[in-house]
């Protein structure tokens, strides 16, 4: 009787965390931040973030209160903007609620280079400023996912490009330097010609 209770109980508790973890949604990779009363999940929507493959930002905002609990925030998306930056090119984005997640607000973009990226979130919440930068995970190549034919990166192709017009540009040089030279070739026979004509004439007129 003890080992089928203890077997049922077994069961039960690994069906509830079967449960579990098909029900909450994974946060791999995201990073708490707290501004004043307020925590901020931030981390990508889709994990890894791959070049060329929509994702967006995935922004959770809860409230600690007075009595240990938290509240989701909801409307953070009137009072708050995001700024997303990887190098030197920076893009301003609107927050907007996620569908069935309150307190989760995103925004979509597709990442078209590999590197490291960052969110600035400014604005307010409630009485609280908020000004913080977050890092987010480096952007992976698709190539590093890809199977079995690994397409090229556009690193690749601009640099394909660049090695392209390299080579463009001494062709067109040496094409400039071959029609110099056949004109001036032109132009020397012409004058060789000229000359052996006047020549002749100068011989026939001699006595």
């Amino acid at each position: 009787m003890n080992r089928l209770r203890i077997g049922l109980i077994a069961t039960f508790v690994a069906w509830v965390t079967v449960v579990g973890l098909l029900v909450a949604p994974p946060v791999a990779a995201h990073f708490q931040v707290r501004q004043g009363e307020y925590e901020l999940t931030v981390g990508w929507r889709v994990e890894p973030a791959i070049v060329g493959s929509l994702n967006g930002l995935d922004l959770e905002i809860q409230r600690h209160l007075a009595n240990n609990t938290t509240v989701s925030v909801l409307g953070a998306e009137n009072n708050l903007t995001a700024t997303l930056k990887t190098g030197p090119a920076t893009v301003l984005k609107a927050l907007v609620p996620q569908d069935n997640r309150p307190g989760w607000y995103t925004f979509d973009v597709i990442p078209t280079v590999a590197g490291a990226y960052s969110v600035h979130l400014v604005g307010r919440l409630n009485t609280t400023i908020v000004n913080v930068t977050v890092d987010l995970d480096p952007v992976a190549q698709s190539s590093d996912y890809q199977f079995p034919v690994s397409e090229p990166s556009a690193t690749d192709l601009q640099n394909s490009i660049a090695q392209l017009n390299a080579q463009l540009a001494t062709l067109q040089g040496l094409l400039t330097a071959l029609i110099t030279l056949a004109v001036v070739a032109v132009l020397v026979g012409a004058a060789s010609l000229a000359f052996a004509i006047r020549t002749l004439r100068a011989m026939r007129r001699t006595p």
